[in-house]
C-alpha cells in the first residue's frame, strides 16, 4: 500500500530554528570523569591549573577556590564553571562535600576569560545535581555509567545555558567540517593543502575564510589543538611522553617538547608530574 510521507521539512512556521545557534559553537561535551565525595579530605592544592574544563558543586559549605586574590565560597546555593587553563588554589579547613566533572568543550563559541564563573543553584540544576548524586550512590555498572553520562551532560548544558558567554556569528558549513575533524583526529595529516581540500576550497581562500572565522591561522589552530590533546592523554593516562606525542600528531618528542613548552609554559614531564599530584581534584 502506498503511503504519503509527512513533514518531511526539518523546521516548521511554529518552531524555533536552532541550525543557526549550533552552527555558532558551544556544541558537545567530552565528559572525562564525573565525581562525588562526601567529606574528601584532601582538598587544599595549590596552582591548580588542567587543559580542560571543571563544573564544582558543593552541597555543603565550608572550602571555596582562590583565584587572583580573590576568595570564592563554594557554596550549597552555587556552583562554579572554569574553564580550561586557569589557575587557582583549592582552600578549606573542612574536609569538602564535592561533586565535579572534568570535560572539554569540543567547539567553544568564542574566547573565554580564564576565570571561575559562579552561577546560583537554580531549581532545575538542583535536581540535576541531585539526580547526578544519587547516582554516584548506586552499585556500578556499564547501566549506571550510561546513565550518569547522560545526567551529568544534561547538567552541564543546564549551566552553560545560564551563562552569559559570547556568541560568535554563525560558521560556514564546510569550516564547521574542518574544525569537527581537527578536533577528532589531531594526529592526522592535517596541512593546509589538505584542510582546504576537506573544505571545498582554494588553498588561499581556505586561508583567508579559516582566519576570519576563527582569528587563527590553520597551523596554530591545529598546534594548539594538539597540544590540548596531549594535555589530555598527559593528565588521564600513563602512557609515555613518546607515544602521546605521537598519538597528538606530533613527528618525535623533541618537536613535540619544543611545542608543548612554547603553548603552556613547561615540559610534558613537568606537566604530568603537576596533573599526577592533583589527580581526581
Amino acid at each position: 500500500m502506498n503511503t504519503r510521507r509527512k513533514y518531511l521539512n526539518y523546521t516548521t512556521p511554529w518552531g524555533v530554528s536552532l541550525a543557526r545557534v549550533s552552527g555558532a559553537g558551544w556544541s558537545d561535551f567530552l565528559l572525562h570523569e564525573c565525581g562525588y565525595q562526601e567529606a574528601l579530605e584532601d582538598w587544599n592544592h595549590d596552582g591548580v591549573d588542567s587543559p580542560f574544563w571543571r563544573f564544582y558543586h558543593n552541597p555543603k559549605p565550608g572550602c571555596f577556590v582562590h583565584f587572583r586574590g580573590r576568595q570564592i565560597a563554594l557554596e550549597p546555593s552555587t556552583c562554579m564553571i572554569i574553564p580550561a587553563d586557569t589557575v587557582f588554589d583549592c582552600r578549606g579547613p573542612v574536609p569538602a562535600c564535592h561533586l565535579w566533572m572534568h570535560f572539554t568543550v569540543n567547539r567553544p563559541g568564542g574566547p573565554v576569560d580564564p576565570a571561575p564563573l559562579l552561577l546560583p543553584m537554580d531549581a532545575l540544576l538542583t535536581t540535576l545535581a541531585q539526580s547526578v548524586i544519587a547516582l554516584h550512590h548506586e552499585h556500578a555498572s556499564d547501566t549506571r555509567d550510561h546513565r550518569l553520562l547522560h545526567e551529568s551532560s544534561a547538567l552541564l548544558h543546564a549551566a552553560f545555558a545560564r551563562l552569559s558567554l559570547p556568541a560568535p556569528p554563525p560558521m560556514p558549513e564546510r569550516l564547521l567540517g574542518v574544525l569537527s575533524l581537527v578536533q577528532r583526529a589531531p594526529h592526522a595529516d592535517l596541512s593546509n593543502r589538505l584542510l582546504a581540500a576537506r573544505a571545498g576550497m582554494s588553498l588561499e581562500r581556505f586561508i583567508r575564510a579559516f582566519r576570519e572565522h576563527t582569528g587563527s591561522t590553520p597551523a596554530a589552530y591545529v598546534s594548539a589543538a594538539r597540544v590540548r590533546h596531549a594535555q589530555q592523554l598527559l593528565a588521564l593516562t600513563d602512557k609515555t611522553v613518546d607515544q602521546i606525542a605521537l598519538e597528538s600528531g606530533f613527528p618525535n618528542r623533541h618537536y613535540f617538547t619544543r611545542v608543548f613548552g612554547r603553548h603552556t609554559g613547561c615540559g610534558p614531564a613537568e606537566f604530568r608530574a603537576r596533573q599526577h599530584r592533583r589527580k581526581g581534584r
